[in-house]
């Protein structure tokens, strides 16, 4: 079963690069070492919105084991050895996991 986790994020004001180089550079080649992650991507916010107030400028998007979700939990939680970087605003972390309800739709 596909299942993704989600990481909505800012950086700290004024190191938006430094925020982006080590979440691109060291952290998602870290979590990725973690048992049940299978994929990572990350996104920025396009200039294009629907809405227009957003609260998240970068998000990245993590495939998981869908078959125990608790066991990569327990290995996230358990990975202290991860490398977090001050550039990094946790006050405005948003994680969020999300499993398939309906097969994938195309338009062919």
């Amino acid at each position: 079963m596909r299942t993704l986790y989600t990481v909505k994020s800012n950086p700290v004001s004024g190191r938006e690069d430094e925020f982006n180089a080590w979440y691109t550079d060291v952290h998602m080649a870290e979590v990725l070492r973690i048992p049940g992650f299978l994929s990572a991507q990350r996104f920025e916010l396009a200039s294009q919105q629907m809405q227009p107030d957003q609260s998240h400028n970068y998000m990245a998007v993590y495939e998981i084991d869908g078959d125990d979700i608790s066991g990569v939990f327990e290995a996230l939680r358990g990975a202290s050895w991860l490398t977090l970087s001050d550039a990094l605003d946790m006050s405005s972390v948003e994680i969020s996991v999300f499993t398939p309800m309906t097969d994938t739709f195309n338009t062919d």
